[in-house]
């Protein structure tokens, strides 16, 4: 269990009602949402979008948060403290979004060996696009 607090203390953050309501939203969701998501989550006094946008933006520039590209034109953002880098596979006709829960080195090296002007990759996003089930 993180401790939301400490953990925003710790990269300078206030822990504000509201940032610790919505790291505590976005930790309960256990996947990716969407403003528009979180929003229609969101209990009690309605929160401003722009605002949101905003504190999400910043978090994820701290790295506590993640913004992913999911390619439907919708930023996502995830919260996990606890979970190791992993990448995603999405429905492209429903959307329903299953984490994978591991992450090869393999392509890195694939990468740089194939790159004549990068030595090195800090981060990279990989997310995978299909059918699910119900929907194939």
């Amino acid at each position: 269990m993180v401790d939301i607090t400490a953990e925003l203390r710790s990269r300078s953050f206030r822990a504000t009602q509201g940032r610790v309501r919505l790291l505590e939203l976005l930790n309960a969701a256990h996947t990716p949402l969407s403003i528009r998501e979180i929003r229609r989550r969101w209990r009690g006094k309605r929160v401003d979008q722009a605002t949101l946008y905003r504190t999400l933006t910043d978090l994820a520039q701290s790295g506590m948060v993640r913004q992913l590209d999911l390619n439907s034109g919708i930023v996502h953002f995830e919260y996990t403290p606890d979970s190791p880098h992993h990448h995603h596979i999405v429905c492209t006709s429903c959307g329903r979004i299953e984490d994978i829960n591991t992450c090869s080195t393999e392509i890195t090296h694939t990468v740089l060996r194939k790159s004549s002007h990068f030595k090195t990759i800090s981060s990279h996003n990989l997310e995978f696009f299909g059918l699910c089930s119900k929907c194939n």
